[in-house]
């Protein structure tokens, strides 16, 4: 608690006790809005207790977040440390202490975790820089340093993969890294007792399959867990979700970005997040709400003063990204529960906002995409459970008639057996009394537990009535 100034919930401490013994898992699989980030605490925590535990802990993230809060939260560490702990870990004092470095493109590696291998160090970084890295092809690396990053990297070293379920080959080329060192230093090599070992706990949210695990290597929520009223009231966060089909994706745009100001407008001030898959298309629905708001002023129809809104892609500059987080905090998507906006507040999205952004809106639009996007999705409104948020998703049919499309049959039999695949798990959430599904934490637990989706390479091959 004095690390991260929460009090630990009843998982995190299991898994306290199980790093304490140095009995890693691997693989982390909790659901969305429980605080998996705080795996690099309990780590710290335990190495702190002097558990046989790897000295480096590499946090890899699947793509770089326009807002890199692992870095947040290690710095966050980092701040809190007694001094006592710091004595105890060796990791100097004052703002030396704790190496924290980050791996990423347009950041310039600050080389604190070079500096001392025997220190225990935190590294964040992207799978492209830690990738290469291990390889002995580090970007932005000289030729005579890349084996000293790719020997400290695959010796005394925890890797954390966040979201695996989004990069299942660099999984298994992490895994195939361990099995292979292990392989040739075998059980009777002198070596295993002056190298460290190098271990990949994975973390996830969507309670995929990994059949290339042994049973009980996952590390889970136990049913004493669910009884926490914080874990429950996260896990019931209403979440009402609804699917309207579309015949054509020319009204895409236009569904998402008027009933975007409907919700905005149509009550209470809420921010709102809209999810694109494209990127054109987020900047279409930018500017239409945009427009529709400016009308709005225009005609003296807004009962309040203001209104705003804000894009969120990869592609931006370190200078930009600073500003784009300062706007997500001060508008309240990120950090804990906030005040009620005054006016309605709209972040229009990419995949940029669906991994590696702890956002917390209050309602949500997207169009359809595959069912661990759509986990990933849910994951950013309601989190904490604090109200109840409406969330509308739009399928766009392929237009069997096209003459592009009848040219090619088998193009379209993939769009739409793709189609099938998306809506399959979305229509067996529980339906409620209202017309709307319920998408609850909860209620996708229960769907992975009940229902069994054949997966093939993390896509869903499942069909659909009437598709």
């Amino acid at each position: 608690m004095r690390l991260t100034g929460h009090r630990p919930f009843s998982w995190q401490a299991r898994l306290y006790r199980r790093l304490r013994d140095a009995d890693l898992p691997e693989a982390v699989d909790i659901p969305t809005g429980l605080g998996k980030t705080s795996v690099m605490a309990l780590w710290l925590i335990a190495l702190a207790r002097r558990a046989n535990l790897p000295r480096r802990l590499v946090y890899v993230v699947d793509r770089r977040a326009v807002v890199d809060q692992a870095t947040r939260f290690a710095e966050h560490l980092r701040s809190n440390i007694a001094d006592d702990l710091a004595e105890t870990l060796d990791i100097g004092r004052g703002s030396g202490r704790l190496p924290i470095s980050t791996l990423r493109g347009g950041f310039a590696d600050n080389r604190e975790w070079l500096e001392d291998p025997s220190r225990p160090a935190v590294v964040v970084g992207t799978i492209d820089m830690v990738g290469s890295r291990l390889l002995f092809e580090g970007y932005g690396v000289s030729r005579r340093m890349r084996p000293y990053h790719a020997g400290l990297l695959g010796v005394d070293t925890l890797v954390l993969l966040d979201e695996a379920h989004l990069c299942p080959p660099f999984e298994a080329l992490l895994r195939q890294v361990a099995k292979q060192r292990d392989a040739k230093l075998g059980p009777a090599s002198s070596l295993e007792v002056w190298t460290p070992p190098f271990r990949l706990m994975s973390l996830s949210a969507t309670g995929r399959e990994q059949p290339a695990l042994p049973p009980g290597c996952v590390f889970t929520l136990d049913p004493e867990d669910y009884e926490e009223d914080e874990v429950r009231k996260r896990l019931r966060a209403p979440k009402r979700l609804c699917v309207t089909e579309l015949k054509n994706r020319t009204s895409l745009v236009s569904h998402l970005a008027d009933c975007a100001v409907h919700l905005g407008f149509g009550g209470h001030p809420a921010r709102i997040v809209v999810y694109c898959d494209r990127r054109r298309d987020a900047v279409k629905v930018k500017s239409r709400i945009d427009a529709e708001c400016e009308r709005r002023r225009s005609r003296g129809e807004l009962p309040w003063t203001g209104q705003e809104s804000q894009l969120l892609v990869g592609e931006r500059r370190i200078y930009e990204r600073k500003g784009l987080e300062k706007w997500l905090a001060d508008r309240g998507f990120l950090g804990g529960p906030s005040d009620p906006p005054e006016a309605p507040i709209f972040l229009v999205a990419t995949s940029a906002g669906e991994v590696g952004v702890d956002l917390n809106a209050d309602h949500m639009l997207c169009d359809l995409v595959s069912w661990e996007r759509m986990v990933q999705r849910l994951g950013r409104v309601n989190r904490r459970g604090e109200s109840s948020a409406v969330v509308d998703v739009f399928s766009v049919r392929p237009n069997v008639n096209d003459r592009a499309a009848t040219a090619n049959n088998e193009r379209t039999a993939r769009a739409l057996d793709t189609l099938a695949a998306h809506l399959a798990p979305l229509s067996s959430l529980p339906l409620g009394v209202d017309g709307r599904r319920d998408a609850s934490p909860a209620a996708l637990a229960c769907l992975r537990e009940e229902v069994d989706l054949p997966r093939f390479h993390g896509r869903l091959v499942v069909g659909v009535d009437g598709v």
